[in-house]
């Protein structure tokens, strides 16, 4: 496993420089705080940047817009995010002095915060193990962040990247969070194979309902404003794989952790004992996390849905857009995963222990 876990870093490392090196040149922003307001004048005092301490005057109406849309009501004691032109051209500042505008609000400490009291409730609930999930989640981002996302800006295929993070999530965070255990190793195949599955159904009827990938709108920001080689209709079922893969990994674990307990109670259970027992409690547990995953994605989508009810669009028209059709592909196809999840690890984790029982071996090197 430490080896395992080296070579990933090594791998996301040696990605992370090429995929980022030729990166346009981002625009400036600073934080700043409202002194005052008077008519259309805002005057504020720069928190951060280049021009920190400095204080300014800004044209923004009241009840203006920020320059990402939506309304921005700003009044004395808000923090605000600043858009700042350094060299802006002679037509928008003749004096070539830098302009400035209120960009958004400053959002990020309480997010902060936020995040604290998360920690802090998984931490004083969960004791080490609380300390073991947050570990994992940290690695879950990183191999997101340093691998899928990378490898998928410098052209790969983004379904065969997300397989690939799943199985390293999988193995590591149940090896983190269930140790070096045949019920981390059960929940780890069930949990790959369950993804894989809803994959596999996403691309099929992906490609049978002609699905392209670029029904959002950010997608579509990134095919025509910027220069990248990105497969868009991979990057939708990498981003149902992504999306299946929490909800899967409770179920795998919940079925391995039950047949291990029922082990524990009975050692003498054969393969069909432990077997029925992981189904029985898989059973239970598919009805509250299909649930769960289908309202997950329905909460995403509510102003879809909301659009569509209010235009009252014809059922045929709402089946046909392709924002539905991704959406109920990407519930029903993480949702059948999540189910087919259940009885594989039951299968996996009863032949595992009937075979460790047959063995009698207390030393099992996994």
């Amino acid at each position: 496993m430490r080896v395992l876990t080296a070579a990933v870093l090594f791998f996301a490392f040696l990605f992370v420089p090429f995929s980022f090196a030729e990166a346009p040149r981002q625009p400036d922003y600073a934080k700043a705080e409202i002194l005052s307001v008077v008519d259309q004048k805002v005057k504020v005092k720069v928190k951060s940047g280049k021009f920190q301490g400095k204080i300014i005057s800004i044209s923004h109406s009241s009840n203006g817009e920020g320059i990402m849309g939506g309304e921005m009501k700003v009044v004395p004691g808000d923090r605000v995010i600043l858009y700042v032109e350094e060299y802006p051209t002679a037509a928008e500042s003749p004096d070539g002095s830098p302009m400035f505008y209120i960009a958004d609000y400053v959002r990020d400490t309480p997010l902060y915060w936020l995040a604290f009291f998360y920690v802090l409730s998984l931490v004083v609930v969960g004791g080490r193990k609380g300390v073991r999930a947050l570990v994992s989640l940290v690695i879950t981002i990183a191999l997101i962040f340093f691998i899928l996302f990378p490898l998928t800006l410098l052209g790969w295929n983004p379904l065969l990247v997300a397989v690939l993070v799943s199985a390293l999530v999988s193995l590591i965070v149940f090896r983190i969070i269930g140790r070096k255990t045949i019920k981390s190793v059960s929940a780890a195949i069930g949990t790959v194979s369950g993804v894989a599955i809803a994959g596999l159904i996403a691309y099929v009827v992906g490609n049978l309902i002609h699905l392209s990938g670029l029904s959002s709108e950010e997608a579509r920001i990134l095919l025509y404003s910027m220069d990248l080689k990105i497969d868009f209709r991979g990057l939708l079922f990498a981003g149902i794989l992504i999306g299946a893969l929490g909800a899967v990994m409770d179920v795998g674990m919940s079925i391995a952790s039950a047949i291990d307990e029922v082990r524990k109670v009975h050692p003498e259970a054969n393969f069909k004992n432990l077997f029925d027992a992981g189904m029985n409690v898989g059973r239970d547990v598919m009805g509250t996390m299909s649930n769960t995953l289908i309202l997950a994605y329905t909460g995403s989508a509510l102003p879809l849905l909301l659009l569509i009810l209010a235009n009252d669009l014809s059922l045929a028209k709402v089946m046909n857009m392709e924002l539905i059709a991704e959406e109920l592909t990407r519930a029903l196809a993480g949702s059948i995963g999540l189910i087919l999840c259940i009885p594989i690890t039951a299968f996996v984790s009863a032949i595992l222990y009937e075979w460790y029982n047959n063995n009698s071996s207390k030393s099992i090197k996994l």
